[in-house]
């Protein structure tokens, strides 16, 4: 496919999905973003760790920021420093 039209596609997609859907997993898709879905759980769950620890944002605000509950964001930093500390 003419990656121009590619482009236009995911542009269009990104614009009129459901705000659940986010444009990162639309570039993904169309193969825009040379990324894997676990890589960029791996970042965002790094930006929510520093915007808590270093920024003072709230659980709740940063939950906000990226469409998930306040203790989705607990569990998901837990889980990533128990990751580190095994060294997995």
């Amino acid at each position: 496919m003419d990656p121009l039209i590619k482009n236009f596609f995911a542009l269009y997609e990104a614009i009129m999905a459901d705000k659940e859907c986010l444009p990162e997993y639309i570039f993904i898709k169309y193969g825009l973003m040379d990324i894997t879905l676990d890589e960029l759980k791996e970042i965002e769950t790094i930006e929510m760790k520093r915007l808590h620890r270093e920024e003072k944002l709230s659980l709740r605000k940063i939950g906000r920021m990226f469409s998930m509950t306040d203790s989705g964001v607990y569990r998901r930093i837990q889980a990533f420093d128990k990751k580190q500390q095994s060294g997995g």
